[in-house]
């Protein structure tokens, strides 16, 4: 009996990694059912909210962000997700996630202090 959990921990380990060879746009396929699911009015805060010309700038750079960076970014900023709930609901290494918020976030900062917003 003491194999069961053993086995089922590896399992789950290897699921885990066959998961983690998805490529970005089965990720961001995935991401996208989710946000489909879930209420629009839930968002804790929509990225680039207002009608300020900031907020217009920051909508056009996360509009021409690869799809799984904007997905990413759209779930830990707009839905308050840890990168730990991210990678264990879409079944991606906790690395990959933070690699694509990091980059997320550093093309909104690069383009912000461009034009010069604070």
């Amino acid at each position: 009996m003491t194999l069961l959990p053993v086995l089922r921990q590896a399992l789950a380990k290897l699921i885990l990694c066959v998961q983690n060879l998805a490529d970005d746009d089965r990720c961001c396929a995935r991401i996208d059912r989710y946000l489909d699911t879930v209420d629009l009015q839930m968002m804790a805060e929509p990225i680039g909210a207002g009608g300020g010309e900031e907020a217009a700038r920051i909508r056009q750079v996360v509009a021409k962000m690869q799809p799984l960076t904007r997905a990413i970014l759209i779930l830990v900023v707009g839905r308050k997700m840890s990168v730990a709930e991210v990678s264990l609901r879409f079944g991606m290494r906790e690395e990959r996630v933070c690699r694509h918020y990091r980059a997320a976030v550093g093309e909104v900062t690069a383009r912000c202090d461009a034009d010069g917003v604070t």
